[in-house]
């Protein structure tokens, strides 16, 4: 059922670790509760323990055809993984020859020293600008975070469910947070300046509108300077609190952009789709204000046109990928068993856990 027709979600994780059959079950099951048209699977790689899920999401993808996309994650610092230069690079390769159709970059992954432009991003870079390769990185976080309401529960023992009874810290407001200094964020930006300056070809998306949302005139900046860089729109949810100060100028923002920005949700696979996706459409196509419950804080709709929203919502990412990279089952195979020798020995995780890999590649020889 399409009841949000129209939209594919850049930006869902699935984190796995329930076995094939429930993986698949978990992204078809998400899919279709959402009502989009399809969604892409952003595989992380959380350690040792949890590095399969880009074998699971490329046999959703294949099961499912037209509904997923698949953006898989280097392992830069995961011991038993090659992560030099070369070896990330050779990481992506193997998984974009299978079918992938973007790679995730977080953070951190690669170092906490790391800037954004060290040369040991060149050789992936560069294979991603040669072959065409779309990369979605997340810079960073938000320099402030709103305050944010709760709705209250009872302080009194009272007869009935357990969930309306009040839980010091967790049914409290929230005040309002400076997760990390501007200052810091401010060399981000810079390095990111820099790094697409070294990658001009690069098809680079950064998430949360790479926590600029309250600096729009930077955002332009960049925009305006590397034609090839996009932005999406996926909440961390202070990103619609500083549109939301002023409509009429972040609708003016993204209609002059609106070729550039990309409708995300940051939903999971494992859980409701549709709280995120209807906060966000309130937000795009009402001129009302409106309490966003999932966050706790006061937002207001900016109206955006049919034309910008079909965009933003499907157009944009659609012509981002490449609608014609198919999964190629030999290929995919042959990625489960490069990972199954890496991660054998891992003892980190069950034997059953490692077992799945060598079920995928198993599934797709049959095919």
């Amino acid at each position: 059922m399409h009841f949000n027709e129209g939209i594919f979600d850049a930006h869902v994780h699935g984190h796995g670790g329930c076995g094939v059959d429930g993986f698949i079950r978990n992204a078809q099951n998400h899919v279709n509760a959402s009502g989009l048209d399809g969604e892409c699977i952003i595989c992380v790689r959380h350690g040792r323990s949890g590095s399969m899920t880009d074998s699971e999401a490329l046999l959703a993808k294949y099961m499912t055809p037209g509904r997923f996309t698949v953006f898989c994650n280097p392992a830069w610092r995961i011991e038993g993984f090659d992560g030099s230069p070369e070896g990330v690079r050779e990481q992506i390769r193997l998984l974009i020859e299978a079918g992938a159709d973007g790679v995730k970059l977080g953070d951190g992954e690669s170092g906490m020293d790391v800037t954004r432009d060290d040369p040991m991003y060149d050789p992936l870079f560069t294979y991603c600008e040669e072959n065409n390769v779309p990369v979605l990185y997340h810079v960073g976080t938000a320099p402030y975070l709103p305050p944010r309401q709760v709705f209250l529960k009872s302080h009194e023992f009272v007869e009935g469910p357990p969930y309306l009874k009040y839980t010091p810290g967790i049914d409290d407001d929230k005040p309002e947070r400076y997760p990390i200094p501007l200052e810091v964020m401010e060399r981000k930006w810079d390095e990111v300046d820099r790094m697409l300056a070294k990658h001009p070809k690069l098809k680079m998306t950064f998430a949360h509108m790479l926590f600029l949302s309250s600096n729009l005139d930077r955002l332009s900046y960049l925009l305006d300077k590397y034609p090839n860089m996009m932005v999406d729109l996926t909440p961390c949810f202070e990103l619609y609190y500083n549109l939301s100060k002023d409509p009429t100028r972040s609708r003016e923002f993204i209609c002059d952009y609106r070729k550039r920005l990309i409708f995300g949700t940051d939903n999971e696979m494992e859980t409701d789709p549709l709280p995120h996706i209807i906060m966000q459409r309130e937000f795009f196509e009402t001129d009302e204000p409106f309490f966003a419950a999932k966050w706790g804080i006061d937002l207001h709709g900016i109206a955006l046109p049919q034309d910008v929203l079909a965009d933003i919502y499907k157009n944009n990412y659609m012509e981002r990928v490449d609608a014609h990279r198919e999964v190629i089952p030999a290929k995919a195979a042959e990625f489960c068993d490069v990972l199954y020798e890496t991660e054998k020995d891992f003892p980190e995780l069950p034997e059953n856990h490692k077992e799945q890999i060598l079920e995928v590649a198993r599934r797709f020889r049959a095919m």
